[in-house]
C-alpha cells in the first residue's frame, strides 16, 4: 500500500523531467552559423514583392513610433525541391525609420526567414539608409549600410518562428527568433554609432502617412509591412508563407495589429522615393480573415496563378470597419495648408508659363508677317 503511494509521483517526476530533457535538446538542437550567404530585400528593383502593411485609422493618415515589432512565420506546405535554381523565398517584417535631423534620410530596417532551392533555412537581418530626391538637383540615393545573414540548423521551414526587433533606451537595436523552445539573440547594433546614421531616430514607424504635398505625385506611405519576397518569382504551387500575429511595441505593451490591408511592390513605398522589393509579386494570392481562414492577424500567401489586389482587406477591427474606408488616392488625402499654397503656386505657375508661350507665338507670327525693307 505505502509503495503504491510512493510510485505514481516518481513517475510523475520522471516524466517532468523527460519533458524538460526534450525542451532543452530542441533548443540546443537549432544553431546559428554566421554566413556571408545574404538574402537582401532591394529597393526599387525588379524583386516581386506582395505583402501587407499596418492601419492605424480610416483616413490613413496617422502614423506613431513604436519600441518594437515582432511577426511569426512558417513555411508550411513549402517543397523547396521545385524552387528554381539559385533561388530564394523570405518572409518577415519590413519597417521604416527617421531621422532627427535630415528631413529627406529614412531609414529601412528588414528582417526575414528564408528558405532557398537547398531546403537551407537563414535568418537575414538588415538595413537600408535611403534620400529622397529634393528639388532642383538632388536625385534619390540609397545604400545598404549592414546585412547579417544566419544559417539555421535544426529548425524544420515548417516550424513557427518569431522574428522580433527591439529598441532599448540605451539605443542600441536587438533582434532575436523565438523558435522550438528557444528564444536567441541575433545581433545588437547601436545604429546612431555607424557612420552617417548619427542622428537616426532609435524607433521605427507604424501606420501611415503622405509623402509630399505636391499635388498628383504625392502617394502614401506604409511604415510597418510584412509580406514575402524572393529573388525571382516562384511560379510553381509547391510553396507557402504564413504570416501571424503582427505585433508593435508601444509604451504600454505589445499590440496586435488591428488592421491591415494588402501592397504590391510596386508601390510599397516606405518614404517619397523608395519602395520595398519594386514589382508586384503576379501569380501570388492570399488566404485571410473570412477568405477563408476563420481567425484575423494572419494571411497566408502562395503561388495560385491569381494576383492579390492591392488594398485589399486583411483583416480589421471592429472599430476600423464601421466606418467607411476608401482606397489610397491623390483625391482623398486631407488638404493642409501647404498643399492648397503648393496647388495655387504649381497652377500659376502653369498660367505664366502658357502666357509667355502665347506671347512668344504671337511673337514670331508678328514678325513672319511683317513685310520686309
Amino acid at each position: 500500500m505505502g509503495s503504491s503511494s510512493v510510485i505514481p509521483p516518481i513517475i510523475l517526476l520522471s516524466i517532468i523531467l523527460l519533458a524538460g530533457f526534450r525542451i532543452v535538446a530542441a533548443a540546443e538542437a537549432i544553431e546559428l552559423t554566421p554566413t556571408d550567404i545574404h538574402h537582401i530585400i532591394e529597393l526599387n528593383s525588379n524583386q516581386p514583392y506582395v505583402a501587407g502593411y499596418h492601419i492605424e485609422t480610416p483616413n490613413l493618415y496617422t502614423r506613431e513610433r513604436v519600441e518594437a515589432t515582432s511577426v511569426t512565420v512558417d513555411f508550411a506546405s513549402t517543397d523547396s525541391d521545385s524552387f528554381p535554381a539559385d533561388s530564394w523565398l523570405g518572409a518577415g517584417m519590413f519597417v521604416q525609420g527617421q531621422d532627427r535631423k535630415l528631413k529627406a534620410v529614412d531609414y529601412a530596417y528588414y528582417t526575414m526567414l528564408v528558405v532557398d532551392n537547398q531546403g537551407d533555412c537563414f535568418v537575414d537581418v538588415g538595413l537600408h539608409q535611403t534620400r529622397e530626391s529634393t528639388a532642383p538637383l538632388q536625385m534619390p540615393t540609397e545604400e545598404l549600410v549592414y546585412a547579417y545573414t544566419w544559417l539555421i540548423s535544426g529548425l524544420d521551414p515548417e516550424t513557427p518562428t518569431t522574428l522580433s526587433a527591439n529598441w532599448d533606451s540605451e539605443e542600441y537595436l536587438h533582434y532575436s527568433i523565438s523558435a522550438a523552445g528557444t528564444n536567441r539573440t541575433l545581433l545588437s547594433v547601436k545604429v546612431s554609432s555607424l557612420p552617417n546614421c548619427e542622428s537616426a531616430i532609435s524607433r521605427f514607424y507604424a501606420g501611415t502617412a503622405i509623402a509630399g504635398t505636391a499635388f498628383p505625385q504625392n502617394h502614401y506611405v506604409y511604415y510597418f509591412q510584412f509580406g514575402v519576397v524572393s529573388n525571382r518569382v516562384m511560379p510553381n504551387t509547391n510553396w507557402s508563407a504564413h504570416l501571424r500575429e503582427p505585433r508593435i511595441l508601444r509604451k504600454f505593451g505589445w499590440t496586435l495589429i488591428e488592421t491591415a490591408w494588402s501592397i504590391q511592390g510596386d508601390i510599397s513605398y516606405l518614404d517619397y522615393d523608395w519602395v520595398w522589393g519594386g514589382a508586384p509579386y503576379g501569380g501570388v494570392s492570399a488566404k485571410y480573415h473570412e477568405n477563408p481562414l476563420r481567425e484575423p492577424h494572419e494571411v497566408v500567401f502562395s503561388y495560385t496563378g491569381q494576383t492579390l489586389p492591392t488594398g485589399t482587406v486583411l483583416w480589421e477591427s471592429a472599430r476600423v470597419s464601421n466606418i467607411s474606408m476608401v482606397p489610397p488616392t491623390v483625391f482623398n488625402q486631407p488638404i493642409n495648408l501647404e498643399t492648397l499654397f503648393i496647388i495655387a503656386f504649381e497652377i500659376a505657375l502653369l498660367v505664366v508659363v502658357a502666357f509667355g508661350a502665347i506671347r512668344y507665338h504671337g511673337s514670331r507670327k508678328a514678325a513672319t508677317k511683317r513685310p520686309l525693307e
